[in-house]
This record gives structure tokens, sequence and C-alpha cells, in this order.
């Protein structure tokens, strides 16, 4: 009886020990499953303020844009950069957010010893929930190293290119 009883306790503390582990891997698949957002802090031209935003899909598909906001003045027809990634990068990106611990990120990953610089979000979107990290010049490595892969699928020459695309486009839009 005894070793029953041992037994079925052991079995019950392995199943609540992998259910603990287990990680939250139901990915969004119609829409983006992660954006970073970047954007500048401090004085200066408001145009020159707007949102980085890197979206990728499950399919591979990456989306550099910028959104309109209170100051900008943007429509529809804005440039975006697109591309496809290989699937093996997919994958990579979605065992560092489990290796990182996205969710147990604290929501605010802000650096509060500065008043300028870089505020830095991520989004995980999985099938029944959402959760957005970040802040202002954050420095958590589990943080960083998800954003700075993330922001790295685009080579500098596609993103110089985007960039200066999206800036003639806001500047146009919005003149002084």
């Amino acid at each position: 009886m005894k070793k029953i009883m041992s037994l079925t306790l052991v079995m019950a503390l392995s199943y609540i020990f992998m259910a603990s582990c287990s990680q939250k891997t139901n990915y969004e698949t119609e829409k983006p499953f992660i954006v970073v957002t970047t954007s500048p802090a401090g004085e200066g031209d408001y145009r020159n303020f707007f949102t980085r935003n890197y979206s990728i899909y499950s399919s591979g598909k990456l989306i550099l844009y910028t959104k309109a906001d209170e100051k900008l003045n943007m429509d529809d027809d804005a440039p975006v950069f697109e591309t496809q990634l290989e699937s093996e990068k997919i994958e990579k990106l979605k065992k560092l957010i489990e290796k990182n611990k996205f969710w147990k990120l604290e929501e605010d990953q802000s650096d509060n010893d500065s008043a300028d610089g870089t505020f830095h979000y991520i989004t995980i979107n999985l099938t029944d929930q959402s959760k957005t990290v970040g802040g202002l010049n954050p420095n958590n490595p589990n943080f960083t190293g998800i954003s700075d892969y993330v922001i790295h699928l685009v080579s500098d020459e596609d993103y110089e290119i985007w960039e200066k695309t999206i800036q003639d486009y806001i500047l146009k839009r919005n003149p002084s």
C-alpha cells in the first residue's frame, strides 16, 4: 500500500513539475507573433521621433514600418520594408523567446537612470493571449537578446534605405 501511495505521489509531483515547466509555444498564426518597437526619446524635431516596428509572422514574413501618431501625419501609403525569413530563423527566434524567459520578464524594463535614449518594446502574441514588455533604455540581457535578434534580421543596408525613404515621406507630409 505504501508503494502505491509513494508511486502515486511521485507521479503527481512529476506531472505538476512538467506542467509548470511547459513552454508557451502556441504562437499566433494569423497576425504577427512578435512585434518589436523602437522609438527615440529626448528633445528635437518631432519628425525624427517616429516608431520603428518590426512585425514577424509565423510564415516568416517580416515587415518594418512606422505608424501615424498624434503629431505625425501619415497615410496608408507610408513606405514599408518587407522580406521573407527562412523558417530556421523563425524557429531560432521562438527558441530564443523561451530561452530568455520572456513570459517571466516584468512589463517595465526601463533603465531609470536616463532621461533620453530609445524606447524598446516587445509584444508576443499567442493564440489566446499577448504580453508586452519594454521601456526606456532597457538593459536586461534576456530582453535585449530578443530585441537585438529581431532588429538584426533586417540588414543595415535595407534599414538605411527604408529609414531614408520614411524620413523623406514624413518631411513631405509634415512640413515645419
